[in-house]
């Protein structure tokens, strides 16, 4: 999940509004967060590889038709990040269990 979360935020940023400081520290947590995970992937062994799973592969492509659809306009950026917010929080709640 986080991966597919980098990589919509990773396209046309330009029309949103947001402090670039916090994009770019978002952007930074999540490379960090990706690189420690995929440590400790590889020191569990190649048997224990990140499963693809299509239905969340299903939903960012939709997130990220839904931007391209809506021109990458501030309005849209707002619900990516309010399904992003939802989503990691969702992802904060399995991991806390």
């Amino acid at each position: 999940m986080l991966h597919h979360i980098n990589k919509v935020y990773s396209v046309n940023l330009g029309s949103v509004t947001w402090a670039w400081d916090k994009v770019e520290n978002f952007h930074l947590l999540l490379d960090q967060q990706l690189r420690e995970l995929q440590d400790c992937l590889r020191k569990l062994g190649s048997d224990h590889k990140m499963k693809r799973n299509a239905a969340i592969q299903h939903y960012f492509r939709k997130l990220e038709k839904f931007l391209k659809h809506k021109k990458f306009s501030d309005c849209s950026w707002e619900i990516i990040r309010a399904e992003t917010r939802a989503r990691l929080q969702q992802l904060h709640s399995i991991m806390a269990q």
